[in-house]
């Protein structure tokens, strides 16, 4: 016989009254009482692989062009998403934007919350002129009230918001806790994939960034995505972590305005707007990439003396420390720049963020150009990583990237020599080695 904790799920082979995983008091219970009644998982039939016909699944869509992409061409009948992200960061306005579209298409929508009243989702819907009369709203907490709800309307599309908040009396334990979050989350799993409609689990996120409760929620679903961006900031990221039915990475661009989230489908040109064309000291614009689409941002460096008192401060906002630490050493062994005794700021402009080593060559030019208050010449685009002996790496999809710098008029692109960006665009690529060549060719030397 084991004892499990009814609140985080630690299992122990005699009972204690105190669990020492979570802290909390008379909280196990023996295995045998939490042994779950047999349940269809789906209900079909045992077949070869060479019998199932894919002719019945339709990838549905919700209206949205940016998500639909995002998720492979739409929802997938039967299919979990897992949606996080940070409180107030724009979860419920863009699933109730969803759900209006969803319901506009394929009929009946059942958006569930357990933190709102019907009056709140009313309110915040009438902002977001969502009145489509399928879609209904019910405000309930208990997981065998959603599934009776579910049964009486037959919905195409369920929305639990937030499945930290469901309660499921099959289980002890509070809403949130390890056992519910697991109970709740398979048997909506359950309920969804014998319906063949599709769902949305909405989870709060950590301090950490990471989906609040167990991973076995995260092992469960077959499609998760976080909306990230910043409070202070109007532009929201849309990003897949996990995929079956689709590419993973993959980003999409919104902006928040009084109506909703807004799509921005031609994200370099965004994030590029209030870029000048007469160049500056210490700007660099880069191609990242997101998932398979290339965006052109710019970065922006700021290096100036210390005064000859105090640490040298280093600060980045969108990139890696870490990384900017070591390119900062190299820049300074490589190239006999001084940098040690000055402060560094880096930023990518736009509040994107980004951990691609491709923007290294484009770090360096940034801070020698800002050091040496030297402009880059017009029109131009860096791109590659920056090794520790100062050798320039190729990136992969360098033909992408130089592309859509050419789509938005830059004439010249520095890239690694070891790639083939062979492409019918009219622009001037510069292959380098070393990060010598390539501020031989930006004229900062």
């Amino acid at each position: 016989m084991s004892y499990r904790c009814g609140h985080c799920g630690y299992q122990s082979v005699k009972w204690l009254g105190r669990c020492p995983n979570c802290g909390e008091w008379d909280t196990f219970v023996a295995g045998e009482q939490e042994r779950e009644h047999d349940t269809s998982w789906i209900g079909e039939e045992l077949l070869p692989i060479t019998r199932i016909d894919l002719g019945d699944v339709k990838r549905l869509q919700c209206g949205i062009g940016e998500v639909d992409r995002l998720l492979g061409g739409g929802l997938v009948p039967g299919g979990v998403t897992l949606f996080g992200g940070e409180p107030g960061i724009g979860k419920s306005t863009l699933l109730l934007q969803m759900a209006q579209g969803f319901a506009e298409r394929y009929g009946n929508v059942l958006y569930v919350s357990g933190e709102e009243s019907a009056a709140q989702i009313k309110l915040r819907a009438s902002r977001l002129n969502v009145t489509d009369e399928h879609l209904y709203v019910l405000s309930e907490q208990n997981l065998h009230r959603i599934k009776a709800a579910v049964e009486k309307i037959s919905p195409h599309l369920l929305i639990i918001d937030s499945i930290q908040t469901t309660l499921s009396d099959a289980v002890p334990g509070e809403a949130g806790s390890v056992r519910q979050m697991r109970e709740t989350s398979a048997e909506l799993t359950r309920l969804t994939k014998g319906r063949r409609m599709s769902t949305f689990l909405v989870g709060h996120i950590t301090k950490g960034g990471a989906f609040a409760g167990p991973k076995t929620v995260e092992h469960l679903v077959d499609v998760a995505i976080y909306l990230e961006g910043h409070r202070g900031e109007d532009v929201r990221i849309l990003r897949s972590v996990k995929n079956r039915f689709g590419g993973t990475n993959e980003v999409a661009v919104f902006q928040m305005q009084a109506g909703g989230l807004k799509a921005i489908t031609d994200p370099s040109r965004f994030f590029l707007e209030e870029h000048q064309d007469e160049p500056r000291p210490g700007t660099v614009v880069v191609p990242i990439l997101e998932g398979t689409r290339p965006i052109l941002v710019e970065l922006q460096a700021l290096v100036s003396p210390t005064g000859g008192y105090g640490v040298p401060q280093r600060r980045c906002s969108g990139l890696d420390f870490n990384r900017v630490l070591l390119l900062l050493a190299v820049i300074e062994r490589q190239l006999g720049v001084n940098t040690a005794g000055a402060d560094v700021y880096l930023s990518v402009a736009g509040g994107l963020e980004t951990r691609e080593r491709a923007v290294d060559l484009a770090v360096t030019a940034a801070v020698v150009s800002s050091l040496r208050n030297r402009p880059l010449p017009k029109r131009t685009v860096v791109v590659g990583e920056v090794g520790l002996s100062g050798e320039v790496r190729g990136v992969k999809r360098l033909r992408e990237r130089v592309t859509e710098a050419a789509k938005l008029g830059y004439e010249r692109v520095i890239v690694p020599a070891k790639g083939n960006p062979s492409t019918r665009a009219k622009i001037e690529v510069v292959p380098v080695d070393t990060i010598e060549q390539a501020m031989d060719s930006l004229a900062l030397t």
